[in-house]
């Protein structure tokens, strides 16, 4: 009766309880973990990163305004008949606006671009890295919810054999067939099993306040989370480190293309124009408007002095990523093939634990006949329960090892 008031109340529990999924639990962590905020800045400065690169091709303007006072002006050294040429003033005045545009820069601006918008792919892989990380974390939890889960409903059935073995050795002393003390051993177990029940149920309350706080989601002692399916696991690795170690190799070769843009010829159009005493007539000494325009064409020499330093301290960067890429993925291949081993001995081990748990009912079954019988005393019985129920929770703790070791693989992996 006590089998089926238990089942009856898991039932109810179930219909007025909220039921989640690991997959739902992964996805509620990654949507509310705090680093998950980084999206948003990153887009916004990928945006003004942009812009300021785009607006090197608007005309760059600047106005100076200028007082000098010279020591010495040009002078004509002699004397012209009927003429007299007033000197420029020592003391001269400018104010200028200078307008450049860009009409080939050497693709400076087009590199500047790229550059932004890889960068903002970096930092949100960098962000997937960390969340990505949120799955193993998760899988801990989840794994460990199940687990107690199974515990507290297996000393449940513990708890039934040995309280019908306590009726039995209750009616055998009052018939004067065994001792009190062997009643009071059974009863003492029963305690031991409250005791363990209790101790379950603050261990499942922790993890599920620790889910809680990850998932943002309220979540009580009636919450029922899904065991999840075995699954096969692919031999391929999508990790978000990968995907990060190609885009830091990719900001390299532009900063690369960036070192040759900048020794190229850049051409553009100026114009200048302003109110000054003098203008760029010498001879008139007083205020003039004057302006200037043209074509400049810009050739650097010296960006050749350190250009292959340049490319070459690039190119050892580059070198640098592949060995951190060639040792992530010689840690992660030794990971595998030790939780491939982990898989391949729990699941032998799962084998012999049915077989155990077989006998160990049998066993049982024929001690509790015997105590019946009064073939053996309670301490006989009470061990044979305790030997099944050691059994039975070998089992459990074995099959979520098996789980909790397969999707960890599997976030290991990112399948």
């Amino acid at each position: 009766m006590k089998i089926l008031k238990y089942l009856f109340l898991l039932f109810f529990f179930s219909v007025n309880s909220q039921t989640l999924t690991l997959d739902e639990c992964y996805d509620l962590a990654k949507q509310n973990y705090p680093l998950i905020k980084r999206h948003d800045l990153i887009a916004k400065s990928k945006d003004y990163n942009l812009q300021n690169a785009t607006k090197g091709w608007l005309p760059q303007i600047q106005v100076v305004g200028q007082a000098t006072y010279q020591n010495d002006v040009i002078q004509f050294p002699i004397q012209l008949p009927n003429m007299t040429v007033e000197p420029v003033s020592k003391d001269q005045y400018k104010v200028f606006a200078d307008v450049q545009q860009n009409i080939y820069d050497g693709g400076m601006i087009t590199n500047q671009k790229k550059i932004a918008t890889i960068n903002s792919e970096i930092e949100l892989q960098k962000t997937e890295v960390e969340t990505d990380q949120l799955e193993m974390r998760i899988n801990q939890i989840y794994f460990g919810i199940l687990q107690t889960d199974e515990q507290i409903q297996q000393t449940e059935l513990t708890k039934s054999d040995l309280s019908s073995g306590l009726k039995k050795a209750e009616t055998q002393l009052e018939n004067g067939v065994i001792f009190r003390s062997n009643v009071d051993v059974l009863k003492a177990q029963i305690i031991n099993i409250d005791q363990k029940q209790l101790e379950l149920q603050s261990t499942k309350k922790s993890f599920l306040q620790m889910l809680s706080l990850f998932i943002q989601k309220n979540l009580d002692e009636n919450t029922i989370l899904q065991k999840p399916e075995k699954i096969l696991i692919q031999d391929e690795n999508k990790r978000a480190e990968l995907k990060l170690f190609d885009l830091q190799k990719a900001v390299l070769d532009q900063q690369k293309s960036n070192i040759n843009s900048r020794n190229l010829p850049k051409l553009g159009v100026f114009f200048q124009g302003g109110y000054g005493k003098p203008g760029f007539n010498m001879l008139k000494n007083e205020f003039d408007l004057f302006y200037i325009g043209g074509v400049r064409l810009n050739i650097p020499i010296s960006g050749f002095y350190t250009k292959k330093n340049d490319l070459a301290l690039v190119g050892i960067q580059q070198e640098e990523i592949d060995i951190q890429k060639e040792n992530f993925l010689f840690n992660q291949q030794f990971q595998t093939i030790q939780n491939n081993n982990d898989l391949e001995k729990i699941q032998q081990l799962i084998e012999k634990d049915d077989e155990l748990v077989n006998l160990r009912e049998s066993i049982k079954k024929s001690s509790f006949a015997q105590l019946e019988n009064g073939v053996i005393t309670t301490s006989d019985y009470l061990r044979e329960v305790n030997e099944l129920d050691r059994a039975k929770n070998q089992k459990i703790t074995h099959e979520i090892q098996y789980l909790l070791t397969q999707y960890n693989l599997k976030a290991q992996l990112n399948q």
